[in-house]
């Protein structure tokens, strides 16, 4: 029987700070969140939500990170796979009290894909180009590759991943999306898409040290909480 990892304590969760230096804000739970929901962690999902939310001062910033964090486990879930995602999200739900002011701020956000009109040619067009952002002077290499497999593939992944996914800024950047997927990436033993995520993540604007901060992070807690 395996066994699981005890609770994550804020002792713990504060110890990951310095792996996760130069990163700011609400990056670091960000990047923790998606390597934890990668893994399947919902509980601990869950405890750095909580952590976070009580460093924050007002109610602005504490919906701000909840509704970062529920795009970015949104967005993770074309790696993750759905299940995951449902699980991650349940999990830092239930930590919102229904009668809280958060949760009366939640439910007045606007919620970007579902209010806005779906125009197929124009989010095609928006994947395609995060994705020659992403891969660059290989962009078409790739493509090539992915529709060498499966037309569909390459279809479903420019225009649904990358298009009406991904390429969605209103709560979290195309540079904040690829250092979360880094940190989704690391638990599932993919280097090659790795290595293209974190090339990727520098080509949006992020420097050497916060892909490798999040690099750090994510490998420290794969080998704290799954060992």
């Amino acid at each position: 029987m395996i066994k699981e990892p005890e609770t994550l304590t804020t002792d713990e969760i504060g110890s990951w700070d310095v792996e996760a230096q130069p990163l700011s804000g609400n990056l670091p739970s960000l990047v923790a969140i998606s390597t934890l929901t990668s893994a399947n962690r919902p509980v601990d999902v869950a405890a750095i939500a909580k952590r976070r939310v009580q460093q924050l001062v007002t109610t602005s910033e504490q919906v701000q990170f909840i509704q970062q964090t529920r795009e970015s486990i949104l967005k993770m879930s074309s790696i993750t796979g759905t299940p995951r995602s449902i699980n991650a999200l349940t999990s830092l739900m239930s930590t919102i009290e229904p009668s809280s002011s958060i949760s009366a701020e939640l439910s007045k956000a606007v919620s970007p894909r579902s209010e806005s009109p779906y125009d197929y040619a124009q989010i095609r067009a928006r994947g395609q180009q995060l994705f020659a952002s992403i891969y660059g002077r290989h962009a078409e290499t790739v493509e090539a590759k992915l529709h060498s497999l499966y037309p569909d593939l390459v279809e479903v992944i420019i225009s649904d991943s990358y298009g009406r996914l991904l390429s969605e800024t209103r709560y979290l950047s195309a540079c904040e999306t690829e250092l979360c997927a880094i940190g989704s990436l690391v638990p599932q033993n993919v280097p090659a898409q790795l290595k293209s995520h974190c090339i990727g993540a520098k080509r949006l604007g992020a420097s050497e040290e916060a892909v490798q901060a999040a690099l750090r992070l994510a490998k420290i807690i794969c080998t704290k909480r799954l060992g």
